[in-house]
């Protein structure tokens, strides 16, 4: 929503040529604004913080000169028409310093005034429009009236009592931008988590599924970060499943558009542990549908808790990558490590994206981070995107307009990551972990397919998420490895077995083997139930028959969810 008031006035002269007349006309017009979108060489001024309410705070002032008009701009931190308060603009045009400035009062209930400068001679009626939706204030002036070289202060007061609230002093129309703006990097993680297609549906674009129970999905980030010009960073969209799931759905190329056009940065993910093992399935999977291998990479083993590590050192990174995302004990810088760039994760658990774009405390830590004399200074947005109003249809958009609507403001991309500002710090190492009786199964298996699926399923039962719930869910279900290891055996030398002396998923209880050279069985004791079967032709072994577990885990509803057994 914008609000107009008081357009100028101009005093036109048009040219009409026809049949050998040429008659001069003068005329009375109304100058359009410029529909050009601001941009940081417009930027004079970013301001610090120190009004008393967030609609007379000044985050930025800006100048230019088009064809017809003179404007001046002034973003606030909160534009809202519940606070009154008064704008005011005093500006002295530099071809005649003797001269009165130009005053220009602008109200929040919509009285605007001009005083001083020329008004004895000419009538200056500036147009203001006012913005909402971007937070800001334009002040168009006839060019024939202001020189292209001007100064101005620019300060707000609070009514009743009327005092003064904020100000900029001595902003020159030719000065030059900013050196610093406000970098920033937007990164999700759990950015498609699905297994099923109805999954899919809902994490794309579902009803009812984000935090506040709004629609919410991928698709809210992308459309926003296509329409916005924003690159975001999606750190385990190359799982496999999640591929799968988007080409199922008929998204890949969708995908393909935006990095293309450099709005995504999609790094390798290492999704499960041994990294090398998750890698080459990224990968793989990342190749066949159309995506490049990634400078960057990320664990998701590195992202389990939410929190940050509080050691100088930071874990040794993953080797073969330029960069990899990873907590850090400050979300505010980059770190150089053992040769390779280490990316922060943002904190987690706080609103950033609302309907009215980012919320104050974010707005204010972009402030921050602009007027902060760190060149290595960053701010880090986003994180879990099921749990983020991030991906609220009503949300997304707002928010990513109003980034790209503020060019003192420096969205990061994948290219700028590689080259911005970044700490030294010695490498540490991650704390040993134990090394689970299936790993090693799985490491000694034979490599032939059933091992690469048993692989596949490892991986997927062994990911971190923050749930611990279901963590400990999938880890009982994790005995399955057991009865692919051994259908992997047979499938090297196809012994016949016909026996119930082995506990191969380790639940305390003999499974039964029913193999000959053709076909290989599993079956519990309890009930006969057969829970593996494969079969043997030219082109190797085939699996008939599964658990569903071995592709998908806690899909009931979470109270009926009995780990122990």
């Amino acid at each position: 929503m914008e609000k107009t008031y008081r357009p100028n006035q101009f005093i036109c002269i048009i040219l009409l040529v026809g049949a050998g007349l040429l008659l001069l006309v003068t005329c009375s017009c109304t100058a359009l604004p410029d529909d050009r979108p601001w941009v940081y060489a417009d930027l004079r001024a970013i301001g610090s913080l120190d009004a008393p309410s967030p609609a007379t705070d000044i985050l930025a002032v800006y100048t230019r000169a088009t064809t017809l008009t003179v404007d001046v701009r002034v973003d606030l931190l909160d534009l809202n028409f519940g606070d009154k308060f008064n704008l005011r603009l005093t500006l002295w045009d530099d071809r005649d310093f003797s001269q009165t400035p130009l005053e220009i009062e602008v109200s929040s209930t919509g009285r605007v005034q001009a005083s001083g400068f020329r008004t004895g001679q000419s009538v200056i009626l500036p147009r203001v429009i006012m913005d909402p939706g971007l937070d800001t204030i334009t002040v168009y002036l006839n060019r024939t009236f202001i020189g292209d070289r001007y100064h101005l202060d620019i300060s707000t007061y609070t009514i009743n009592p009327l005092v003064l609230a904020d100000e900029i002093q001595n902003v020159r129309s030719d000065a030059q931008p900013p050196v610093k703006r406000a970098p920033l990097l937007l990164e999700f993680w759990d950015t498609f988590p699905v297994t099923t297609p109805a999954q899919a549906l809902r994490r794309w674009d579902g009803a009812h599924t984000g935090p506040l129970g709004g629609r919410h999905g991928l698709i809210n980030i992308l459309n926003a970060a296509g329409h916005s010009g924003v690159p975001v960073a999606l750190l385990d969209i190359k799982n496999p499943a999640s591929l799968a799931a988007l080409n199922f759905m008929g998204n890949v190329l969708e995908l393909q558009d935006f990095f293309t056009r450099g709005l995504l940065i999609l790094p390798d993910v290492a999704y499960g542990e041994p990294s090398n093992l998750a890698l080459g399935f990224s990968r793989r999977a990342a190749a066949g549908f159309g995506l490049p291998v990634s400078q960057f990479v990320y664990s998701t083993s590195s992202n389990t808790s939410g929190q940050t590590p509080s050691a100088p050192a930071v874990p040794a990174p993953i080797p073969g990558y330029r960069a990899q995302f990873l907590p850090l004990a400050e979300s505010t810088h980059l770190v150089n490590s053992a040769g390779t760039r280490l990316i922060p994760l943002p904190p987690t658990n706080a609103v950033e994206a609302t309907a009215d774009g980012p919320s104050l405390a974010v707005r204010r830590a972009l402030v921050r981070t602009a007027i902060s004399p760190d060149p290595g200074d960053l701010l880090v947005l986003g994180g879990s995107l099921p749990r983020s109003t991030w991906g609220d249809v009503d949300m997304a958009g707002p928010t990513f307009e109003w980034i790209a609507g503020h060019p003192w403001i420096q969205p990061l991309g994948g290219q700028d990551l590689l080259t911005f500002p970044a700490r030294n710090q010695p490498v540490g190492s991650l704390p040993a972990q134990a090394k689970s009786s299936w790993l090693q199964e799985l490491q000694s298996a034979p490599q032939n397919v059933i091992t690469q699926s048993a692989w596949q399923t490892y991986l997927s039962l062994t990911s971190s998420m923050p749930d611990l719930n279901l963590q400990a869910l999938r880890n009982a279900y994790l005995g399955q490895i057991g009865e692919l290891v051994a259908a992997a055996d047979w499938a090297e030398n196809r012994t016949p077995r016909l026996d119930c002396k082995d506990d191969l998923n380790g639940d305390g209880k003999f499974e039964c083997i029913l193999a000959n050279r053709d076909y290989f069985a599993v079956l519990e004791t309890a009930g006969a139930r057969l829970t593996q079967f494969f079969y043997f032709d030219a082109n190797g072994p085939h699996q008939l028959v599964g658990p569903s577990s071995q592709f998908a885990v806690g899909l009931s509803d979470p109270s009926e969810w009995q780990p122990d057994k």
